[in-house]
């Protein structure tokens, strides 16, 4: 029996989503009053059906009542995935320069020095993105988002709290892998046996992985199709009990922004993998009474078929 899908995206579902062309960018699309929680990637597609890019979001909040003579404020999710095109990050270092101050996430100490492009990951999680960089023919995100930027302000635990607060969870990158592969196999069942079918890898999928010479185009377009689905991330670590990996971190970065906002920040970017956005989108709704206006998307990784369309 061929290996079922889920389970190939469970070992790198948490390095590329988790902790961590001149892309093209729509015009921001407005959302409708009272609309049902943001979108904040998706995998879009041709008439056909066929894949076309992973997109990310940038959803802005604003505040949903201001007093006279208030200046505006504004809070854009930019939701992130941990490895890209190169063209891909430098349009997210262009949008970063229009903002009062871009809130980022690491896990690292407060007086860390900012990364450096190219150095060597720490960590399995960072060895495993990248690796997967490697893999897909794409770029680091640490290797390309220029973190020395003045108005970039760091917005995570350091690791000393991130350890306590899994401890005082009982939480382990072990128990939190169990979980995501519990909370997997739960979806799969219940959306049925065709759904299994469907996700099965056949022979010529794996040949093609391992020995075509499209091999990065076509492990791009079978792990989007996975994290295009962001429900079992946010069930497994973001529901009603949480986790240290998204609540505990979020929390963290929300207390900066309040010290931002304190300081007369009014034009600010909260940017973290996008499993984080979910719990994000409700904490700002529900803590700092902003409301979604408007979305936009970019496109972090190319899932044409060059070589078909070229094909007369």
């Amino acid at each position: 029996m061929p290996p079922q899908l889920p389970h190939l995206s469970l070992l790198v579902c948490l390095a590329l989503l988790c902790p961590f062309r001149l892309v093209r960018a729509e015009e921001p699309q407005r959302l409708p009053q009272g609309a049902a929680e943001p979108e904040f990637l998706r995998l879009s597609r041709d008439q056909a059906g066929e894949p076309l890019a992973l997109e990310t979001a940038v959803v802005r909040y604003t505040a949903a009542a201001t007093r006279p003579g208030d200046q505006p404020i504004a809070v854009d999710l930019v939701a992130a995935v941990h490895v890209g095109s190169r063209e891909y990050f430098a349009t997210l270092n262009h949008l970063f320069r229009t903002y009062d101050a871009v809130l980022y996430e690491l896990v690292a100490p407060p007086n860390a020095r900012v990364p450096q492009p190219g150095g060597r990951p720490s960590g399995a999680i960072g060895t495993a993105q990248k690796g997967m960089t490697r893999l897909l023919g794409l770029e680091f995100q640490l290797d390309r988002i220029d973190y020395r930027a003045p108005n970039f302000v760091h917005a995570d635990l350091s690791p000393q709290q991130f350890d306590a607060a899994m401890q005082k969870r009982g939480e382990s990158w072990w128990t939190m892998f169990g979980k995501l592969m519990r909370e997997s196999m739960a979806r799969a069942e219940a959306q049925g046996p065709e759904t299994d079918r469907q996700s099965d890898l056949s022979f010529g999928d794996l040949f093609g992985l391992l020995f075509g010479s499209d091999r990065e185009l076509r492990l791009r377009r079978i792990l989007a199709e996975q994290f295009s689905d962001m429900d079992v991330l946010t069930s497994a670590f973001g529901g009603e009990d949480g986790s240290s990996l998204i609540t505990d971190r979020n929390a963290a970065a929300l207390t900066v922004l309040r010290t931002q906002l304190r300081q007369g920040g009014r034009s600010l970017a909260i940017f973290y993998g996008a499993a984080h956005m979910d719990d994000f989108d409700r904490r700002l709704r529900a803590d700092f009474d902003m409301a979604p206006q408007e979305t936009a998307w970019l496109e972090a990784w190319d899932l044409r078929n060059k070589a078909a369309q070229e094909r007369p």
